[in-house]
């Protein structure tokens, strides 16, 4: 009886063996379809993320410019006229502080101001290599801009003029300068008084790169004491050298004409690379490289070296399809770099007397 129970255990433990357990884990299958999954949300969601960062930047810079705009007002309502875009005496070195420099006190910058004031007598390149000097002021850049820091190369000029007479001199500071982002509208000169067609500056691409970028400079590639600068009677914008241009003069309306804009940093970081700002003024008012450093012009269209970032003295932004600008209001408005030209220059000159069309 024993032996046939045995027997019977036997007979079941062959027809339902036990269950083994396998151990199981994710197969390669598995992890790519994971993995793809995310990849794939990656590349919907990652686009929408960098376009907020932008209007956020594009948001910021417009903020920034609504402060120098209420500065440039402070200003003008205590001297009664708007900062000169460059102070050049008759006598002295081709180089002179800039109009966002003189804002400085009315941008919560006294102090930086008041450290720099005591050099003015001895020029800009009499100015010491100090960190405090190179400094980036958060409220005179573009987030969006991707430059650096500093000016890689300043060409300062030390040429200068006693009794009528020149003396030569030129100095390549690198990375002494403060970036800057916002340049004073120096206006536009006209192609019969030496300027350039908007055609003769087309887009430029890797194999035809922008040849002609500007009109700053055009007067003041001589060094004599006469014949050196942007003069403003010659752009007829908001700045030059010497300007001090008062509400009186814009003959056609503060609202209607712009004073300030932006403009990406240049990818070149040569010498010879015009388009980099700083704050501190022009370092050399006989070359466009050094009045591009301060001033910009409406000779050519917006972002007129875009997308390459292209050396140019006029105006342009890493924001999408144009650039923010300050009226002669104190309002800021955004441009659209397909603006027509000849209404882009009018809007550059404070009286339309300055067109010849």
């Amino acid at each position: 009886m024993s032996s046939l129970r045995a027997m019977n255990r036997a007979n079941r433990r062959r027809r339902f063996p036990p269950s083994v357990r396998v151990p199981r884990g994710l197969a390669r299958l598995d992890v790519l379809l994971v993995l793809s999954v995310i990849l794939l949300n990656v590349a919907i969601f990652l686009p929408f993320v960098q376009l907020g960062r932008e209007a956020a930047r594009r948001n910021q810079c417009k903020h920034h410019l609504n402060q120098i705009g209420i500065a440039v007002w402070n200003y003008e309502d205590l001297y009664k006229c708007f900062p000169a875009g460059i102070d050049v005496s008759p006598e002295g070195s081709y180089a002179g502080w800039g109009w966002n420099l003189k804002i400085l006190p009315y941008m919560n910058a006294a102090d930086l101001y008041n450290t720099i004031e005591p050099h003015f007598a001895g020029g800009i390149h009499g100015l010491p290599d100090s960190p405090e000097f190179r400094r980036r002021l958060p409220s005179l850049w573009c987030p969006s801009d991707t430059g650096g820091e500093t000016v890689p190369h300043a060409m300062v000029v030390t040429a200068k003029v006693v009794d009528g007479i020149v003396s030569e001199g030129t100095e390549d500071w690198q990375n002494r300068l403060p970036h800057s982002s916002y340049f004073g509208n120096a206006g536009y000169l006209q192609l019969e008084a030496g300027g350039i067609q908007y055609n003769a500056a087309g887009i430029p691409t890797s194999i035809l790169p922008l040849v002609n970028a500007g009109s700053l400079g055009h007067f003041g590639n001589n060094r004599s004491p006469d014949h050196r600068y942007c003069d403003q009677k010659l752009f007829g914008g908001f700045f030059g050298q010497n300007s001090h241009v008062a509400l009186r003069d814009v003959t056609d309306g503060a609202s209607n004409r712009f004073m300030i804009g932006e403009r990406y940093s240049p990818v070149d970081s040569s010498a010879s690379a015009v388009g980099h700002g700083t704050w501190i003024g022009v370092p050399d008012c006989t070359r466009a490289q050094g009045l591009a450093m301060a001033l910009a012009d409406a000779s050519v269209r917006i972002n007129a070296g875009m997308p390459l970032r292209e050396p140019t003295t006029g105006f342009g932004s890493l924001h999408h399809g144009g650039a923010w600008f300050v009226f002669g209001d104190g309002s800021v408005r955004f441009i659209s770099e397909k603006i027509d030209m000849t209404l882009f220059r009018s809007l550059s000159l404070i009286n339309d007397a300055f067109l010849s069309w």
